[in-house]
């Protein structure tokens, strides 16, 4: 085969070889369009869990949400929630806003990293009450219950002021 012959197949191969990278570009520029266009107007997953850039997490959405996490170690919840957790950055449980799966209630907590220091509580019923809470037993609780105002403030877990008196 002489030059002039192996120039035109060379000149072939690259005109073949032009017009494969040409498909495939167009077939990568489609696939994206078309990816782009794909709009999920539903998302169906029973849990999303959000994590930080060290793989901690820090968020859950879910029905029901996991057993919280406090100063490291995974605790029984006191009965099953759905909705939002946040955790600290050490993936301790330090708050929510969730649904009791067996009650109805709604309720948005705040913890401490030891314990819940705050809570907002509505009835599925009715009525609700706000409460914060220390750990010396401590307790501020302003709700309506059972259709009545009250207020109620604990010291060291023993009532020095309600009103009205629950005292029968």
């Amino acid at each position: 085969m002489n030059a002039s012959q192996r120039i035109e197949v060379l000149e072939r191969r690259v005109r073949a070889l032009t017009v494969m990278l040409i498909l495939t570009v167009a077939a990568f520029f489609v696939i994206t369009l078309r990816a782009q266009s794909d709009v999920t107007d539903n998302l169906r997953v029973r849990q999303i869990t959000v994590v930080d850039a060290k793989g901690t997490e820090r968020v859950w959405i879910g029905a029901p949400v996991p057993n919280p996490i406090v100063q490291g170690r995974r605790v029984p919840r006191n009965g099953a929630v759905s909705g939002m957790i946040v955790l600290d950055a050490k993936g301790n449980e330090r708050g929510g806003f969730v649904t009791s799966d067996p009650g109805g209630g709604v309720f948005i907590g705040l913890d401490s990293e030891q314990r819940q220091e705050a809570l907002f509580l509505v009835n599925a019923e009715g009525g609700g009450h706000l409460s914060i809470y220390d750990n010396q037993g401590n307790r501020a609780r302003l709700g309506v219950l059972r259709d009545r105002p009250t207020l109620l403030l604990e010291e060291k877990s023993q009532a020095v002021f309600e009103q009205p008196s629950t005292a029968r």
